[in-house]
């Protein structure tokens, strides 16, 4: 049994995480702002019990992340794996981010909870990171942000600037972490059909996704922290 935050955790990729990884028999600690009023979270909790830790989290506020930490550290003395996935599209209700349409606060917020929030995640929990049994860190990346893979027009500036950012986190963190055999690695999630927009026609199943990362991230060891993968397992370019 593993002791696992997940962040992000009322629908989506976090919601099947959450179920994927308490089907396995682990610990869950799902993170997600007013976690009580999400009826598939209620099922999870009344169905796994003792197994599956609620906590209210907003990844956007350092307030909320401390009182989060103050929580959790009753819960359990060890995490062995942090899973940021909390993270948003677009800034704004009807954000278009291309050239001509930029909007400052729309861009810091998407800033806030996809590049600035992971960060201070780890900063917090790295006590309880440290105590875990051959602790890992994932954060959920995309492709998006890969300055290598770039090609296509189109804005996504702000969006694909956050997971750029990211992977830059995990790679620091994965240096500045290594004295501590702590791995950390961004991974692509795949283009998932979510609530997330745009992603209507997208090839995959969340269940899909996450069975695949899950098995990646069974298989890491410290030889791959700072590395970026996709759900499949394949390495990816920064």
């Amino acid at each position: 049994m593993r002791r696992i935050l997940v962040t992000g955790s009322s629908r989506g990729l976090g919601l099947e995480f959450v179920k994927q990884l308490l089907e396995k028999g682990n610990q869950i600690i799902a993170c997600n702002r007013n976690p009580l009023k999400y009826t598939d979270l209620l099922e999870l909790k009344n169905k796994f019990e003792d197994k599956l830790i609620l906590i209210d989290l907003d990844v956007s506020s350092k307030d909320s992340i401390d009182n989060a930490f103050t929580m959790i550290s009753k819960e359990v003395d060890g995490l062995d794996i942090l899973i940021n996935n909390a993270g948003i599209r677009f800034g704004g209700e009807k954000y278009c981010d291309e050239l001509g349409k930029l909007h400052k606060e729309d861009f810091c917020n998407i800033f806030s909870v996809n590049t600035v929030a992971p960060v201070l995640m780890v900063e917090k929990f790295l006590p309880l990171i440290k105590n875990g049994r051959n602790p890992i860190i994932v954060n959920i990346s995309s492709t998006s942000g890969s300055i290598g893979r770039r090609s296509r027009k189109g804005g996504g500036y702000s969006y694909s600037a956050s997971k750029a950012a990211l992977n830059m986190i995990t790679k620091a963190l994965s240096v500045d972490l290594e004295e501590d055999t702590i791995t950390v690695i961004s991974i692509h999630p795949g283009w998932v059909k979510t609530s997330m927009e745009y992603t209507e026609n997208a090839p995959l199943t969340t269940y899909e996704s996450i069975k695949g990362m899950k098995r990646v991230i069974e298989g890491l060891s410290v030889k791959d922290s700072g590395k970026f993968f996709d759900w499949e397992g394949n390495e990816l370019p920064w």
